[in-house]
């Protein structure tokens, strides 16, 4: 898959590499009861034997050191947060690589997607895209490369460590660009669901379900995120940016089979239990990316769910 031009999605915040750490020093009880401690002891008998000098080392203090007195003050009469924050870290050349092919994913999805809500007489909330490395938070709680990459409907936000990437490849046997593709138009196709309102019926109706049910449900809903997939891929051959290569296709129903509940099953517990399936066997993945792939209609994903 080639993606040519200079469009890149405005929409991506990218967090790789970035560290912070911190206290917070902010106001409370406890530390309201440290300052108390502290004035009980300088205004003790004991106490005035050190106030004098005390005193003189804290007008020094605000001399050389006037911001890092400033805030320490400001700590103890209450005064917001101290994060030490560090600047991200250089990314590798592949990963810079990455970054910039799923931004511009993203941005042809934007395409796609905005065409089909406006012949629909729709507006089109595009969604976010955040990159990071190893860890970050979003608003539907921690994300860490370990999961993989996931959309957060709380924020409209998908979540992508690019080393994914490379497990999809290393790992899973699921190599090329057109693979990597077909993972975020995934999941921009649950935020899809998330505008339709079939994210949220789903929840609701799980509630009233059992387990294995509610996984049925599920299944159905990643069912239906796939053929958004084969859609948006469908609809991405006629944008003049992009040029689908020979084996792209098959990079995509590869990587479909990959992230397949029975294949991942098989590695890990060497058996299948489709009870616990949620989000559909290889053969059920592919068959409904290749269905909105070859209609490139969005009535024909209905799953069911």
């Amino acid at each position: 898959m080639k993606i040519g031009g200079n469009r890149r999605s405005s929409n991506v915040e990218d967090r790789r590499g970035q560290r912070s750490s911190g206290t917070r020093l902010g106001g409370g009880r406890g530390n309201n009861a440290l300052i108390g401690m502290i004035m009980k002891v300088l205004f003790s008998r004991a106490g005035r034997r050190f106030l004098l000098p005390i005193g003189i080392i804290a007008v020094l203090g605000f001399v050389l050191f006037p911001d890092q007195m400033k805030g320490l003050v400001s700590a103890l009469m209450g005064g917001g947060s101290q994060v030490a924050s560090t600047a991200p870290a250089p990314q590798s050349a592949n990963s810079n690589q990455q970054a910039v092919f799923s931004s511009a994913v993203l941005a042809t999805t934007e395409e796609v997607w905005n065409d089909i809500f406006t012949q629909g007489g729709a507006t089109y909330p595009e969604p976010g895209m955040v990159l990071y490395s190893g860890g970050t938070r979003s608003a539907c709680g921690s994300a860490s490369s370990a999961m993989g990459p996931f959309y957060c409907p709380v924020d409209q936000k998908l979540y992508l460590d690019v080393s994914f990437f490379h497990e999809m490849a290393t790992r899973m046997n699921a190599a090329g660009d057109f693979a990597q593709a077909y993972v975020i138009a995934h999941e921009v196709g649950h935020h899809v669901q998330h505008v339709l309102g079939i994210l949220d019926k789903s929840q609701r109706l799980k509630r009233s379900l059992s387990k294995t049910e509610g996984n049925a449900v599920q299944v159905k809903v990643e069912l239906q995120a796939d053929c958004f997939a084969g859609l948006w891929a469908s609809k991405a051959r006629g944008l003049s940016e992009v040029a689908l290569e020979a084996g792209d296709f098959e990079e995509a129903i590869g990587a479909a089979r990959a992230v397949g509940d029975d294949t991942l099953q098989k590695k890990s517990r060497g058996y299948v239990v489709p009870e616990a399936f949620t989000h559909g066997s290889a053969a059920d993945r592919i068959k409904w990316f290749k269905r909105g792939f070859s209609t490139g209609l969005v009535d024909a994903c209905d799953t069911g769910v």
